[in-house]
């Protein structure tokens, strides 16, 4: 999360939307009183060259992921007023998906058994393991959205909303709007989810049905839809 006041914007980072990645670009354009949240996790939040890309300054009490509500009650009515507010928005099925592969890393009960049918010569089905798994995750009733980052009382309450698929036209137009160069990504907790398949594989009707309920303002506001492979 940034309040900047020298470019007076505030960025309110959503969950696995490349929102550390656009912090990071950001931090390094943020000095005297901006505020900038700490990240946590060195080991996956390096670039390419395992160089640390974040800057964080003058944090305070506010944490990575706090809320719009959280960031307004903290700020002068002017500033929250005033300032200009992004936050970022992804396709909920895809985000869903990388959301249970992030969790999977650290839940034993997420990670994929060990099969014996490798030593027969069969092949596992890598596929519908994990789509097994994710249904199991979806029913757990743990999923969670980001409509907090960028509604209150039912009202978008950010200024503009950068699209994860179409992140570098609409950072370049945040950018220009808070009066920014082009933003140069670093590419950060990369490699959890290979991107060899595309996220509908792991769907079901059931589990396509689960994430569509969940995120029914994600798809009012922003149309999004269920794609295809093809």
């Amino acid at each position: 999360m940034i309040i900047s006041h020298a470019h007076q914007y505030i960025f309110i980072k959503s969950t696995k939307t490349a929102g550390t990645s656009i912090e990071a670009a950001l931090s390094n354009y943020c000095a005297d009183r901006d505020i900038v949240t700490p990240l946590g996790n060195y080991s996956v939040n390096r670039d390419e060259s395992g160089a640390w890309v974040h800057k964080s300054m003058n944090e305070g009490s506010y944490r990575q992921h706090d809320d719009a509500l959280t960031i307004k009650r903290s700020l002068a009515p002017e500033v929250w007023g005033g300032y200009f507010k992004f936050s970022i928005a992804r396709n909920p099925w895809d985000r869903t998906l990388s959301r249970f592969f992030w969790n999977r890393r650290n839940d034993p009960a997420l990670k994929p058994r060990k099969q014996l049918l490798p030593l027969f010569g069969s092949a596992t089905d890598e596929i519908g393991m994990a789509k097994r798994q994710f249904r199991d995750f979806l029913n757990r009733g743990e999923l969670d959205t980001n409509d907090r980052f960028y509604i209150i009382d039912g009202e978008l309450c950010v200024d503009d909303i950068v699209r994860y698929e179409s992140l570098g036209e609409d950072l370049a137009r945040v950018c220009a709007r808070v009066g920014l160069p082009e933003l140069k990504l670093p590419h950060l907790k990369g490699g959890i989810r290979s991107r060899d398949n595309h996220y509908s594989v792991y769907y079901d009707d059931e589990t396509r049905d689960i994430v569509a309920e969940k995120h029914r303002m994600d798809i009012e506001l922003f149309g999004y839809r269920f794609e295809s492979a093809s």
